[in-house]
């Protein structure tokens, strides 16, 4: 059977049987899992991500954001707090066409593009990271943090920085991301693009993306619970670097309180 599977803004373009997507997948999917043949995903990571669950061959899709899971097997979903990951396929086809990014809304594109940069950072501070090409992923990143990319470019090179974390699972960034994704229902993006600038403080990457604009503002978190909750990630731990705690949370802070004040 085929499926397009979609966003609420992509749903007109192709016709069809179609799955609409309105939040990242949860465990419920998982009882459609491998249910239809041919399925094309036009959306974000959250879309691509549902539909490499629902089908049971590789898909093709079409990104509208930079989140990546067009060049992973990875699937994620949620189990009420709990960030859970689930293994398929790598789509065969991957498209990438102007006509469904016209109303991206700016701040999307800045969050979605934060996505993008974290994949390449979290490679970068991972202890496997001798078992990539280092010169494309730094490349990638400059390319990335440059203010002028169109939005086409971007996505690309969201596509590229995923590949990166086929071959090389993220660290701690986004370990500390999905505590703030679950508690505080914002976009994976927009927690990444409060997490970038203190870690990279932190671990001494400032240079790295001294072009990239920061986040206008952000929500009042609790630090000591994103902590807790990022450390039950294994991740978290994979940094080539012991990461030391209070120098941490003494960064965060500092972020959280530039934002806020």
């Amino acid at each position: 059977m085929s499926l397009i599977v979609c966003s609420p803004s992509t749903q007109n373009f192709f016709n069809g049987k179609k799955f609409i997507v309105t939040e990242p997948p949860t465990v419920e999917i998982l009882k459609e899992q491998g249910k239809y043949n041919n399925v094309i995903a036009i959306g974000g990571g959250a879309v691509i991500d549902a539909a490499k669950i629902l089908s049971n061959t590789p898909i093709t899709c079409y990104p509208t954001t930079a989140a990546g899971a067009s060049a992973t097997s990875h699937s994620v979903y949620w189990d009420g707090l709990d960030k859970k990951n689930c293994e398929r396929f790598i789509p065969d086809n991957v498209l990438f066409d102007k006509k469904f990014i016209k109303s991206l809304p700016e701040h999307i594109l800045q969050y979605t593009k934060y996505d993008a940069i974290s994949h390449c950072l979290d490679v970068m501070w991972s202890i496997d990271y001798n078992k990539l090409d280092k010169d494309l992923v730094e490349n990638t990143l400059e390319r990335l943090i440059q203010p002028n990319t169109t939005p086409i470019e971007i996505l690309k090179l969201g596509h590229e920085a995923g590949s990166f974390i086929q071959i090389v699972p993220t660290t701690i960034l986004h370990a500390l991301s999905y505590p703030i994704t679950a508690r505080y229902k914002i976009t994976h993006g927009q927690a990444l693009g409060f997490l970038i600038f203190p870690l990279c403080r932190l671990l001494g990457y400032s240079d790295h993306i001294k072009k990239l604009k920061k986040l206008d503002n952000f929500l009042d978190i609790d630090i000591n619970f994103i902590i807790i909750e990022a450390r039950k990630y294994s991740k978290f731990f994979k940094t080539f670097t012991n990461i030391n705690i209070e120098e941490l949370k003494r960064e965060l802070l500092h972020e959280k309180d530039m934002l806020l004040n």
